[in-house]
């Protein structure tokens, strides 16, 4: 790495860092009031919600990413504006571009890893601060277990697993459903590509059942309703919201909604959520630098940074705007979070060029 890079990061570095333990600090501490009446109504010790908060604190970076890595850089730029360090390097010869691409490479290369890092991690936070929340709160038993998107639950005298579809475990495919007396022997076996509950009872379709009633001949349908024992409620205590799902997870539900014909929006939007959002936060840079670099006189300074304010609030209000898109389905989100992005950077290209960087 070069020496005025260097230089040129080591602010940057700073004030991200410094950034992400403020913002996410303040983000903690409004939850930790939000939440504080629910935990003394619930009688429970103050630490379990500051485990809570723990289990939080992925999700909190997670959504705050874009504003840090480019409140960062637009800072850091606006230090070494105010010290001299700018004029000293537009005196020896550098471009303000040739000044603003080491900010933009170090905030995508940041952004990749993060976007690399939260697909393991967030999941699994995410879920364990809800089991914190609806276990330890609210003391609900955790009767089911998901382990990896599979569902596994057992009644009183009955077992029952399948792939969660829905986060309220109302739809599950490759479903397996046994009842047994009490010598723990099965009276009743149900498999079924395809599950979901609707008007109190469960819809099972393109699969087989056995009764020993019956004597255990396996009988086959294409669509048949049970009454169980047992509802989505009763099953799934803690519920698989998407963001609590890995995914490979993610893709798997939207190939079989695909293959089914039935809409893909859900698992689509927060896939391309988990993967572009992040990659916000280099664009909005890249996109509120020449405001600030390309300002002169006195009063420089002061109109830069609230004009590369500006520019990040609405930038980012685009990209929502570009996911808003896709969860309504006029676009699918895997194109529309991308487009946002694009149409960033075609912005902020624009700009540069506008100034003559």
């Amino acid at each position: 790495m070069k020496l005025y890079v260097r230089y040129l990061l080591r602010p940057y570095l700073f004030m991200f860092l410094l950034l992400a333990f403020v913002l996410v600090g303040l983000y903690a501490l409004v939850e930790f009031f939000d939440k504080l009446d629910n935990v003394t109504k619930a009688g429970v010790s103050s630490r379990i919600l500051l485990e809570y908060l723990f289990y939080r604190l992925p999700q909190m970076l997670f959504d705050l990413w874009p504003i840090v890595v480019s409140l960062a850089g637009l800072l850091a730029l606006a230090f070494l504006s105010r010290g001299g360090e700018l004029l000293a390097f537009r005196t020896l010869g550098f471009s303000m571009g040739r000044l603003s691409w080491p900010y933009f490479l170090s905030a995508l290369l940041f952004s990749l890893v993060f976007v690399f890092l939260s697909a393991n991690l967030l999941p699994r936070a995410t879920y364990r601060a809800l089991y914190v929340w609806e276990v330890k709160v609210y003391k609900k038993e955790p009767r089911g277990l998901v382990v990896k998107g599979r569902l596994f639950f057992r009644g009183v005298n009955s077992f029952f697993t399948g792939h969660v579809l829905r986060p309220d475990a109302t739809v599950l495919r490759d479903v397996t459903y046994a009842r047994v007396d009490r010598e723990g022997m099965p009276v009743f076996i149900i498999w079924a590509k395809k599950a979901y509950y609707r008007h109190g009872r469960w819809v099972f379709e393109k699969g087989l059942y056995k009764r020993a009633a019956q004597g255990m001949k396996p009988v086959w349908f294409q669509k048949k309703e049970f009454s169980l024992e047992f509802s989505p409620e009763t099953v799934l205590v803690v519920k698989r919201i998407p963001r609590a799902q890995f995914l490979a997870e993610l893709w798997s539900q939207r190939e079989f909604l695909k293959e089914a014909g039935l809409p893909t929006t859900i698992p689509e939007s927060e896939i391309a959520y988990r993967l572009f959002y992040p990659l916000a936060g280099p664009m909005l840079l890249l996109l509120s630098l020449p405001l600030l670099l390309g300002q002169r006189g006195r009063q420089a300074l002061g109109r830069g940074l609230s004009l590369g304010l500006v520019a990040i609030v609405f930038g980012l209000a685009e990209v929502m705007g570009a996911k808003s898109l896709g969860d309504m389905g006029y676009l699918s989100p895997l194109v529309s979070m991308p487009l946002g992005l694009v149409l960033l950077l075609i912005e902020a290209l624009l700009l540069f060029r506008l100034r003559r960087f």
